[in-house]
């Protein structure tokens, strides 16, 4: 079956109406941003903390972010409580009893019209980025009668479901991580227990910086060296495109990576990422590290991952955050900053309990995060049927 097909330009606000709420003052608004967007709940703001004009919007009016848009930020505006719903510029907004929000939130999304929707933009990169409206209302989208539109939206957001419940039992093992971790060791912070604290460079048998080089080898050749983005909290993931720069053998020697040793982020525009921290656990070829990562070598005083786990929480990056250095907009720390840093030294035995733990919950996690990928590759084959009138 196929379906007719509307440009969106049938179905976008183009002279939407605006308010300033700083006018009012003592009023509360239910405020819809970008930033609302991604923690899941509006924001309920008095105008006066609100800094510029806004769209009015509506319950059921469907919205799409032009920001960085190849994050898929679409939403349905939900029910009216009580104050103004308002929407910051970032949004592209659609109205029509021809409609079913639902729907069309979910078409918004699908890969078809992201690709589409990628052809809009402007922008030099980065969070600068913007589809434009102009150009994204001239897209065409397949337009089935109401009823179909439910039935549609109503499996979608079925299998949708599933995948969020997925999401959230992963989050919810990281929860349970965390909460041991605290109960045998307490924050590493405050203290609690009265751990012996040291500074780390008392249990660093050694520390280098990485190599400086950035010429890549054409062609698949040369020695993989590890860049930052290849170190995650959850561990060292390979691209498929790996970093390969041809050494020689002093730089081999030098940079190379042996299992159990520590990667930490030194440089990043973000200093919430100056810290991170993972364990290279081997690969299939030699592994070689550039500067923008220190490599660590511990002592048998700290399990490797009871550390990693220390200065990747919230409150090991409290500590970090005391050495780091800002310059031109690049924040770094050395390695002297790194050997500064105060970290606490539970028992040896306590600290290895806790990580057979964490292998144990890391065997979870991997399990339910392959069956979150094959239910989202389901989920975009039944995007696909849907919208090309098979499901």
């Amino acid at each position: 079956m196929s379906y007719s097909l509307i440009e969106l330009d049938e179905i976008m606000l183009r002279r939407n109406s605006s308010i300033n709420p700083s006018k009012f003052p003592n009023e509360i608004f239910e405020l819809h941003s970008i930033p609302a967007f991604d923690t899941g709940t509006p924001e309920i703001l008095e105008g006066s903390k609100i800094g510029s004009s806004k769209q009015c919007i509506q319950e059921n009016d469907v919205m799409i972010s032009k920001i960085v848009p190849h994050i898929r930020r679409a939403s349905v505006v939900c029910k009216k409580s009580d104050y103004r719903q308002i929407a910051s510029g970032e949004w592209i907004i659609f109205r029509n009893e021809k409609i079913y929000p639902h729907y069309l939130k979910n078409l918004l999304i699908s890969d078809a019209f992201n690709l589409q929707f990628m052809s809009t933009v402007s922008g030099v990169g980065g969070s600068l980025l913007r589809a434009r409206p102009a150009i994204v209302s001239k897209i065409k989208i397949p337009l089935p009668p109401l009823e179909e539109q439910r039935r549609i939206a109503e499996i979608l957001d079925k299998a949708d479901a599933l995948i969020q419940n997925r999401k959230k039992a992963i989050e919810k093992l990281d929860e349970l991580l965390q909460a041991t971790f605290i109960d045998m060791f307490g924050d590493p912070v405050t203290n609690p227990k009265g751990w012996i604290v040291e500074k780390l460079g008392k249990n660093i048998l050694h520390a280098n910086n990485g190599l400086s080089r950035r010429r890549k080898e054409s062609e698949n050749v040369g020695d993989i060296v590890l860049r930052l983005q290849d170190v995650h909290y959850n561990g060292i993931h390979f691209e498929k495109e790996l970093n390969r720069i041809r050494l020689d053998d002093t730089e081999k020697n030098r940079y190379l990576v042996d299992v159990n040793d520590i990667l930490f982020i030194r440089v990043n525009g973000n200093p919430e990422y100056v810290g991170r921290s993972a364990i290279f656990l081997g690969y299939k070829e030699n592994i070689y590290h550039n500067d923008h990562l220190i490599r660590l070598k511990i002592k048998d005083t700290y399990n490797p991952l009871f550390l990693v786990h220390c200065l990747n929480s919230d409150q090991g990056k409290q500590i970090i955050s005391k050495q780091i250095k800002t310059s031109a907009g690049q924040h770094t720390i050395s390695q002297s900053g790194i050997f500064a840093l105060d970290f606490y030294v539970p028992n040896k035995e306590l600290q290895d309990q806790w990580a057979n733990f964490a292998q144990d919950i890391e065997k979870q996690k991997q399990k339910m995060q392959e069956q979150l990928e094959v239910q989202e590759t389901l989920f975009k084959s039944l995007q696909q049927q849907a919208f090309n009138g098979q499901l």
